[in-house]
């Protein structure tokens, strides 16, 4: 499963996301790309424990769709998966400044030896958010079709 503890799948996806520009368009969905990667941002400060997070789960998420989730190929589908206000709580400022956050953060967070719980799947290890975070950026990065 790709990972941004990986180095090389963690290029990857930063070379995709710089290939995003502010006024990329998405294929599907509301966000625009300034609030997609302030998203992303807001994504990585919940799994390092820097936004608290309030817990949505429920049992068939803490097994099931964790389990699909993390341990398989599944993909969400495109506009159709509802996330917590804590991941949509940052405005855009400037481009640059949003990027390298981005960036800063996908790097803790790939180093990271303590993490906070998902807030729909419940506990997770430093890989687990690994997997996540890749799979979370992924999606969107596909959302602006790079």
């Amino acid at each position: 499963m790709p990972t941004i503890q990986d180095p090389a799948a963690r290029a990857e996806l930063i070379a995709r996301l710089r290939r995003v520009t502010p006024t990329t368009t998405p294929a599907w969905g509301t966000l625009t790309a300034p609030r997609m990667v302030c998203h992303l941002a807001d994504q990585l400060r919940v799994a390092l424990g820097d936004t608290p997070c309030r817990d949505v789960s429920t049992l068939p998420l803490r097994t099931v769709v964790r389990f699909l989730v993390l341990r398989t190929g599944f993909q969400a589908p495109p506009g159709k998966v509802q996330t917590v206000r804590e991941m949509l709580g940052s405005q855009p400022t400037s481009w640059d400044a949003d990027m390298a956050t981005c960036e800063a953060l996908l790097e803790r967070l790939a180093g990271a030896t303590q993490v906070a719980p998902h807030p729909a799947f419940g506990k997770f290890t430093p890989g687990d958010w690994g997997i996540m975070a890749w799979k979370h950026m992924d999606h969107h990065l596909r959302q602006f079709q790079v």
